[in-house]
């Protein structure tokens, strides 16, 4: 059945809605918003702020730590949902060892500035190699970066580092759900989505060919091709998982 509702778009860390711009594009005719997660430092606290101004029922996307946000939400809230997107997304908890790599980071940021923090140590990662040369992109996610600024960073930071491990939780979750991952991604590698596919009843999956971390920026039309085809009619989405050639 078709997913109906509005699209609600959580952007990942460092990013505004411009990340999720090339991608809303391609979905003509469907209400999107792009709400922040940058108000509070723990996914709980983001879930709460997200519910109370999303509409009653809608179907949620998240992209990075939006999708951690995501997957508080659909945890906390699943009557809410009429379907869950999962875009580069971890679905773990966060190994104690990284705390202090991660508040690391932030001080370093502060310290040098967010913007030239992220190119020197983020952009190589963020992306597949063909994208890297990429002059437009880079300046987009910089920013990105720069607007969202320090604090919000260091908030986004304690969320990373303070996320529940949500496959279990995703055994008991009804609503269709679209794990989708680029198959070059380094942050979020592809065997990330494919462990939210066997954990969760009713999902489909799809590994994007040539796609880094941000997908939503580098593939668009790559990305909206399969979430075009989850919201639109289709006979079933229950235990599908496919993988594009």
């Amino acid at each position: 059945m078709q997913r109906k509702g509005t699209l609600i778009m959580l952007p990942g860390t460092l990013c505004d809605e411009r990340v999720f711009a090339p991608l809303a594009a391609l979905l003509p005719g469907r209400e999107i918003e792009c709400l922040p997660i940058t108000g509070a430092a723990s996914a709980p606290a983001l879930a709460r702020l997200v519910l109370a101004a999303a509409p009653p029922r809608f179907v949620l996307a998240g992209f990075s730590l939006g999708g951690i946000v995501a997957l508080e939400i659909a945890a906390a809230a699943p009557e809410r949902l009429a379907g869950l997107i999962l875009i580069a997304t971890n679905p773990n908890a966060d190994p104690p060892a990284n705390a202090a790599p991660r508040r690391a980071d932030v001080a370093q940021a502060r310290t040098h500035g967010v913007a030239a923090f992220v190119r020197e140590r983020l952009w190589p990662r963020y992306v597949s190699g063909a994208s890297r040369e990429d002059a437009r992109l880079q300046e987009l996610i910089l920013d990105m970066a720069e607007s969202i600024g320090i604090e919000a960073f260091a908030r986004q930071t304690e969320v990373a580092i303070s996320r529940a491990d949500s496959l279990p939780r995703l055994a008991s979750l009804s609503v269709p759900v679209l794990a989708l991952s680029g198959e070059a991604d380094v942050i979020c590698p592809p065997d990330l989505a494919r462990s939210i596919a066997r954990a969760a009843p009713n999902a489909t999956l799809h590994i994007i060919p040539g796609a880094g971390h941000f997908i939503p920026l580098e593939a668009p039309q790559a990305l909206a091709a399969p979430i075009t085809a989850w919201l639109d009619p289709v006979p079933s989405h229950i235990n599908h998982a496919e993988e594009l050639p």
